[in-house]
């Protein structure tokens, strides 16, 4: 009888105990985890496949020539292996060491072989890796380069050109803090190097993003920076990229995105909610179909996945900061079980009508289970093929007839049409920079500013009307320019704001003045347009 009731107590304090550990994590699952976890980098490498890549690689354990269906390469090192080679190189070669709690100078992380494309020796300046097989040597910080017979440099490693911009390991304080049954490694501050001109750059990316070159971002920056510094946004929110700007304190940084307009705007809802001082510029790399803010502020219609990394870094070092208009629109529904007003933030444009019924059309089918293949040029066709639907099918018919436009409260005349699309920035749809075709002659407009406290109204009459404007064959109906713009909609019809499009049931929306976002804008391409 004792040990029956000794039995049932021990089995009642472990289902307890099992049901507290449920709670806890489901409410931090539901309240999210603002703390920074760091990857224990002692244990082993970040192994990924590489399988883009056209140059030959080595095995850095038994230096044999690496197929290209069995390279393995970490990510932050830049440590390469076999599938036989990968238990033995956990141990016997050290990865990219993220924090050091040393006051010892840095020294050179040599890693031998795998060089970069076109490496120059830092001491003969003359070029490695002329020779097959795993020759020479690079520091995965300073990013320098030596023969073998030019080995060694000097110890200590001064972190190369970008040091500006990196986070040195002995910069990050990290405590163990244990996470329900285990503990982990946790950045608890940031501490600034005595180093002129520190400027931090924390790059973020969906490693899902364009085709996979996301993921391929992400790495080739784990090489460049600390890899701390690095974040993927398929498994963490843009909060927990942004803490480590608030644990910079008053030092300000650079953020870098790599994604679509939807990404971008994700970010800097983020940075602007948290209300981050100083507030962090935003430099792009294209990843989205369209690229509209990165077109227009010289970061390219779409990223080169042969472009080298650190070609983007020294643009960064050299762009322009600017500001760019950011606006409230409050929604309210006038029927329906949830009648609260709902926000949202603009910075590039937001469409009513046929434009937002084939990004949605296109949103729902890249959302089904039978998308399986993508790329950007895939992603055209199927916008043209919606786009060619609309012809037909006409969803947004008599658009006019149900939806009010108010401009700076004084209500505009609206023409036979099937979509009002309102501007912020001089691109749309892929390019088309919409209010300024065929502005000639029209004295009663101003020009168009990303900056300029205004927003431009369009109008545009059918989806082939769409179709003639992306080959410059017609003219948008411009409806006029205001800093306040109101909507009633009456009847049921899609919606978008930056590419993120719904279906939206009778509302009315308005427009406002918010504030602006600091970004930076690529002078190097601006140039060369």
């Amino acid at each position: 009888m004792l040990e029956d009731g000794f039995t049932s107590i021990v089995l009642h304090t472990l289902s307890t105990m099992v049901f507290f550990v449920f709670i806890l994590n489901f409410f931090q699952y539901l309240l999210g985890d603002p703390h920074i976890y760091i990857r224990n980098v002692t244990k082993k490498h970040n192994w990924k496949s590489v399988r883009k890549d056209t140059k030959a690689y080595y095995c850095s354990i038994c230096e044999s020539l690496l197929l290209k269906s069995g390279i393995l390469m970490c990510d932050s090192c830049g440590v390469c292996a076999d599938s036989t080679c990968v238990k033995i190189a956990d141990k016997q070669l050290k990865c990219k060491v993220i924090t050091l709690s040393t006051n010892e100078p840095m020294e050179h992380h040599w890693i031998k072989g795998n060089l970069p494309m076109n490496a120059m020796c830092d001491i003969c300046n003359t070029e490695c890796a002329m020779e097959p097989g795993l020759t020479d040597w690079w520091c995965c910080w300073c990013q320098r380069c030596v023969h073998d017979d030019c080995k060694p440099l000097p110890k200590i490693c001064d972190f190369g050109k970008f040091k500006s911009m990196i986070i040195p390991p002995k910069s990050l304080e990290v405590i163990n803090r244990r996470n329900t049954i285990r503990r982990r490694l946790c950045l608890r501050s940031i501490i600034p190097p005595n180093w002129p001109q520190w400027k931090p750059l924390i790059v973020v990316a969906n490693k899902k993003s364009g085709n996979n070159d996301g993921a391929e971002v992400l790495s080739s920056f784990k090489r460049l920076l600390n890899p701390i510094q690095v974040v993927d946004l398929s498994k963490h929110d843009p909060v927990i990229a942004l803490e480590r700007c608030r644990l910079l304190g008053k030092i300000e940084c650079t953020v870098l995105v790599a994604g679509g307009d939807g990404t971008i705007a994700w970010l800097l809802n983020a940075i602007y909610k948290l209300g981050l001082e100083p507030v962090p510029s935003v430099a792009i790399v294209p990843l989205g179909t369209g690229n509209d803010l990165s077109r227009v502020l010289g970061w390219g219609k779409e990223h080169d996945p042969d472009k080298d990394p650190t070609d983007i870094l020294e643009e960064i070092q050299i762009a322009q900061k600017v500001k760019l208009d950011r606006w409230t629109v409050t929604l309210k529904p006038y029927s329906g079980l949830d009648r609260s007003n709902k926000t949202f933030y603009m910075y590039n444009y937001l469409s009513v009508g046929v434009d937002a019924q084939i990004t949605l059309d296109f949103h729902r089918t890249r959302e089904s289970r039978f998308y399986f293949y993508s790329s950007r040029l895939f992603n055209k066709l199927l916008y043209l093929c919606f786009g060619t639907q609309q012809v037909v099918k006409r969803d947004c018919h008599d658009l006019d007839k149900y939806i009010e436009l108010y401009l700076d409260e004084k209500k505009v005349d609206l023409p036979s049409t099937e979509a009002v699309i309102i501007l912020n920035i001089p691109s749309w749809a892929a390019g088309v920079d919409l209010w300024n075709i065929g502005l000639e002659g029209h004295n009663e407009y101003g020009q168009q500013s990303i900056n300029d406290g205004k927003l431009e109204v369009v109008a545009l009459h059918s989806s082939f009307h769409m179709a003639q404007l992306q080959i410059g064959m017609s003219q948008p109906h411009r409806l006029g320019q205001a800093s306040n713009i109101k909507v009633k909609l009456k009847e049921s019809c899609a919606m978008q704001v930056d590419g993120e499009p719904w279906y939206q049931h009778p509302c009315e929306f308005n427009v406002t003045y918010c504030n602006k976002a600091t970004m930076l804008m690529n002078t190097v391409k601006m140039n060369t347009l």
